[in-house]
Formats: structure tokens, C-alpha cells, sequence
């Protein structure tokens, strides 16, 4: 294991594990309001023949071809279209101006307050949310340049798998690295709590690298995945902020 004077700044003593938790936690309670207002708002629906239980934003993220546009906005012309289009906007320059900055405090938190379980795997947990949020960054650029003209041979059309990609990888490793530091928690009584905790974060993974190759089978279930794995650090926020100690 690497010394913390050797570890970057931002995993070395600078934010105590309990103030790390406690932001950790302030960040997951916005997201929880967050998606509770978004729960809150009419079903939205694919102007083309996405399924039903696929939302229309991570299928747009997900889209590599002109047929994979047209799922989600319908056919040049479609009257729906331009409402679509929108629709996207709107989500897209939330998650700019809110959700990527307070899911990357969120995640950040997390990782900081688990430095003080596993320090190597606490600085690359923070590493990949960072990764993610910045990569999520470049990827709302792609669409949000994509839907003036939603041209599929357009360099952001291109460009989006790989900004795509990277970001969903970056979220499924950060949770993975997660799973590693749950199964290493001592005593090894917890291990009772940790180890379902750590499946959840692998299972998550999983389905992230499926879904990236094969969006059409995958795609609807990769956001819930992702969220499963940030119930179980809002849980584990939670347990830690409220501590006397550590």
C-alpha cells in the first residue's frame, strides 16, 4: 500500500473523512430532489419506436447511427421532432448547470470519505469521477450540437461514442473500485453488509460494458444500474456522517 504523503493532494488530509461524508451526503440529498422533480414531470416519449421503459436521453447518448436518431425524435419532418429536440435541450443544459457538478461532489465526496478504508483505491475512485464528470461535459457538448441539424455524419456524431464511452465506463470502473473497497473493509464482520453492497457496484459494471455494446438490448437498464450503485453510497453517507468517530 502507497504512503498518503505519495498519494495526490486531494486524498491526503486535506478533507477529513467525516466532512467528506457529510458533503457526500448533502450532494446525494440534491440528487434525490432532483429526481424526485424529474419524477414529478409528464412520462417523456420518443418521437420515433424507442420502447416505452428506454428514456429518450440516454438513448440519444447512446445513438451511433441516423436510425438510432430517428428512434428517438422520429423521421425528418415529424411534427414531434422539433418538440423533442426541445426536450433534450432542456435535460441537457440541466445536467450542465447542475446535475454533472453535483453528482461529481456527490461521487468525489464518497471516494474522499473512503480514503480512510483504502487510500490507493479512494485516489482512483476520484480520479474516474473526475474523468466522468469531465467526459460528461464533452458529451452534452456532442449533443447539444447535434440536435440543430441531427446530422449522423457530422464530426459530434463521431465524436459522441468515444465522449459516450468514456463516460459510462469512468462511472461503471468508479463503482467497481467501490465494490473493491467494500470487500476490504475489516472487521470482516462486515462483510454481512459489504459484500451485497460490493455485487450491486461489480453488477453495475457489467451492465455499463453491455449496454456500451450493445445499446439496443442494454441501454434502458445502464442509467438504473449506475443509480443502484449511488443508493448504496447515499446509504453508506448516510451510516458514516452520522458517526461520533471516523
Amino acid at each position: 500500500m502507497t504512503s498518503s504523503a505519495s498519494s495526490p493532494w486531494f486524498i491526503q488530509g486535506i478533507i477529513p473523512p467525516r466532512t467528506a461524508w457529510r458533503i457526500c451526503l448533502g450532494a446525494g440529498l440534491v440528487i434525490l430532489i432532483l429526481t424526485f422533480m424529474s419524477g414529478q414531470q409528464p412520462l417523456s416519449r420518443a418521437c420515433g419506436t424507442l420502447a416505452e421503459n428506454y428514456a429518450p436521453i440516454i438513448a440519444f447518448e447512446l445513438a451511433r447511427s441516423e436510425a438510432d436518431l430517428q428512434s428517438v425524435f422520429g423521421a425528418s419532418g415529424d411534427p414531434c421532432r422539433a418538440e423533442m429536440i426541445a426536450r433534450m435541450d432542456s435535460i441537457n443544459w440541466i445536467d450542465v448547470l447542475v446535475f454533472i457538478p453535483v453528482y461529481g461532489v456527490f461521487l468525489v465526496g464518497f471516494f474522499l470519505g473512503m480514503r480512510a478504508r483504502n487510500v490507493p483505491l479512494a485516489g482512483i475512485g476520484v480520479k474516474l469521477s473526475i474523468a466522468a464528470v469531465v467526459t460528461d461535459y464533452v458529451e452534452n457538448l456532442c449533443l447539444m450540437m447535434l440536435t440543430p441539424h441531427l446530422d449522423a455524419g457530422s464530426a459530434w456524431m463521431a465524436l459522441l461514442p468515444w465522449a459516450t464511452g468514456a463516460k459510462w465506463l469512468a462511472l461503471g470502473t468508479a463503482a467497481a473500485v467501490a465494490g473493491l473497497i467494500y470487500i476490504s473493509i475489516q472487521p470482516r464482520r462486515f462483510l454481512v453488509v459489504a459484500a451485497p453492497a460490493a455485487l450491486i457496484c461489480w453488477l453495475s459494471l457489467l451492465v455499463t460494458i453491455a449496454a456500451l455494446v450493445d445499446p439496443a438490448k442494454f441501454g434502458a437498464v445502464l442509467s438504473p444500474a449506475i443509480g443502484a450503485t449511488w443508493v448504496v453510497f447515499l446509504i453508506t453517507a448516510f451510516t458514516q456522517a452520522l458517526r461520533k468517530s471516523g
